[in-house]
């Protein structure tokens, strides 16, 4: 994967997560900005593990 390519898929992968987390915190469901948040750092460290060319876990 390019720098360019990381770089588009990273911003993608935020963009969308705080898109989701935002709506959450608007409407009151601190729950669901919580999960989102969760899935957000999952993305994140599997996009990091894949960068460095380990296996990402899965919880």
């Amino acid at each position: 994967m390019t720098r360019d390519k990381l770089a588009a898929e990273l911003k993608r992968i935020v963009a969308e997560q705080v898109s989701d987390i935002e709506r959450a915190v608007k409407d009151g469901h601190k729950t669901i900005a919580l999960n989102e948040i969760a899935a957000l750092n999952r993305h994140l460290k599997a996009m990091a593990a894949a960068v460095k060319g380990k296996p990402a876990l899965r919880a």
